[in-house]
């Protein structure tokens, strides 16, 4: 099995492999370098996973942040105030209609539900799995495609070497920062990520820093 490359559990542990990787990749692409110098510290932290997180994520898909979070909210009263996949299962069509939610997403919602209820550790096994084995359990659920299961590494298991090829956002903020007029490709973002191995996880945090930065200064 290929070597896992995530986050240490402990903050502090976590903060010294993130000030290593951002001297890593400041080294390896002058470019990124002034991103870095200019955004300052990762802050990448592990986030809690689980069944709750990749509800949510569904949940979210094609939403804006502000109705992913009402309809969520109105999923949470639905369920009894706690969403567990039992309280999903429970749910009637219509109270998912009620939500805002369509009805192929709640087909989805309770695909994840089915799988965290019959199988209560699926989670607790993906930190020990290598990416490739993880986005392919992930993407293997009703719902969750690769970009999804790709955040979910990064954000909630410290992955540390994942590259979204697919994120059209990615694809933008590198051929920003590499002072490029069209918009990076996939083949052409392998190429240009290659060095920052075995931290693009790390690279790809900076880059979406980077287009929020652009966004607030516009």
């Amino acid at each position: 099995m290929s070597e896992i490359h995530a986050l240490p559990a402990r903050d502090a542990h976590a903060a010294e492999r993130l000030t290593a990787a951002a001297a890593h990749l400041s080294a390896a692409d002058l470019r990124l370098a002034e991103v870095i110098g200019r955004i300052g510290p990762c802050g990448l932290r592990r986030r809690p996973g689980g069944f709750p997180r990749l509800f949510r994520s569904i949940l979210g898909q094609q939403l804006s942040i502000k109705a992913a979070a009402t309809i969520h909210g109105r999923i949470v009263a639905a369920s009894g105030d706690t969403v567990t996949p039992e309280s999903v299962l429970a749910l009637p069509d219509k109270a998912f209609a009620q939500a805002g939610v369509s009805r192929q997403k709640a087909r989805y919602l309770r695909a994840l539900a089915e799988i965290a209820r019959d199988d209560p550790r699926f989670f607790d096994r993906l930190p020990r799995l290598s990416d490739d084995a993880a986005i392919e359990r992930l993407t293997a659920i009703l719902g969750v495609g690769r970009w999804t299961a790709e955040m979910y590494l990064i954000f909630c298991l410290g992955r540390l070497d994942v590259l979204p090829l697919g994120d059209v956002s990615i694809h933008a903020a590198a051929a920003d920062v590499h002072g490029l007029r069209r918009r990076v490709l996939p083949k052409r973002l392998m190429r240009l990520a290659k060095p920052w191995r075995p931290y693009r996880s790390v690279a790809v945090w900076y880059l979406y820093e980077h287009l929020d930065t652009n966004r607030a200064g516009a």
